[in-house]
């Protein structure tokens, strides 16, 4: 079963009522859904998996593509959002990048705007049906931003708009970024809107790790040969992206950032840790890898499923406590 959660207001209703989980008995758990590009499919699984095993949040909070599974479960439109993941094909994908001649990022992102309203126009947050909140950056200050008013769609694009690749969006005066800049998975948000139970889904401790390795040199050449009449010849998509052997501008700008994505998320949850830690095993999943879905849901599912056990017990004693 995938659920559904209804929208209030004069938002667009849910794709169906086979989900609804508005009669549903809340558990004091609130999610925190993490940045990680492509990886953050897994998300969609670790939503599916926990309410099926009747755990619904009490609160959620996203950042980035954490952002864009949050807003949609908390919209009522995860089964969309899942039949479009699955849908992407790597022509597909190529079709959503509408690059910027000039400007302040790579991909105007206006054609993956146009997709999101067409499934959330009108929504705001006072719509949802779970208290939501949207984490982004203040461009001139580092501010770490909360959105939790007005429209949905403005504040996740603002969540998602890594630096560099796509351009800022200008949202209540602000020039907004990426959430992940300065607060990867919100578990702060969560605990701000009561959750006494905090799970964190982390897209990136499975991918990269904190060892210092000292570098040898291999023997052989030591330049990389470059052969201009080639490159040249390559679109400027493909030297957006790269090819197999040759990680294009965007490509080494996004793996950059995650990288450092993932140190400040492990300071961050060391000074707030979660009450618990799914990780869906997606390493072999790009940045870019959208077309890649079905393999990240998947293991979103699988993730969500070995930290059951741990949720159940977690709950019984919240509910010992509170008896």
């Amino acid at each position: 079963m995938r659920a559904e959660l209804p929208v209030g207001g004069g938002a667009a209703q849910p794709d169906n009522t086979a989900g609804n989980l508005i009669a549903a008995r809340r558990t004091p758990v609130g999610i925190a859904f993490g940045a990680g590009a492509a990886r953050g499919w897994a998300h969609i699984g670790v939503v599916n998996r926990l309410i099926e095993a009747g755990i619904v949040p009490a609160a959620i909070a996203g950042t980035s593509i954490g952002a864009l599974v949050g807003g949609c479960f908390a919209a009522g439109r995860i089964e969309k959002l899942e039949e479009f993941a699955r849908s992407i094909t790597r022509r597909r994908l190529f079709s959503f990048l509408d690059i910027a001649w000039r400007g302040s990022g790579l991909i105007t992102g206006d054609r993956l705007r146009a997709l999101l309203e067409d499934h959330l126009t009108g929504v705001t947050f006072e719509d949802l049906q779970l208290p939501f909140t949207c984490i982004a950056t203040e461009l001139m200050t580092g501010h770490e931003i909360w959105l939790r008013s007005g429209l949905v769609t403005p504040a996740i694009r603002a969540s998602y708009a890594l630096p560099g690749v796509f351009k800022p969006v200008r949202h209540d005066g602000k020039w907004l970024i990426d959430g992940a800049v300065v607060n990867p998975i919100p578990v702060s948000a969560c605990r701000a809107m009561g959750s006494r139970l905090v799970i964190a889904v982390n897209l990136s401790t499975d991918v990269y790790g904190g060892t210092v390795i000292q570098h040898v040199p291999r023997p052989g050449p030591t330049m990389l040969s470059d052969n201009a009449s080639q490159e040249s010849r390559d679109s400027t998509l493909r030297k957006m992206l790269g090819r197999e052997n040759d990680p294009g501008l965007t490509t080494v700008l996004v793996t950059a950032f995650n990288i450092t994505q993932d140190r400040l998320s492990r300071s961050r949850l060391a000074g707030d840790p979660p009450d618990i830690t799914i990780v869906p095993r997606t390493p072999s999943i790009g940045l870019f890898e959208f077309d890649r879905a079905a393999e990240a849901i998947s293991a979103g599912r699988l993730a969500a499923e070995r930290a059951l056990p741990e949720i159940e017990r977690s709950l019984a004693l919240l509910e010992a406590v509170q008896t």
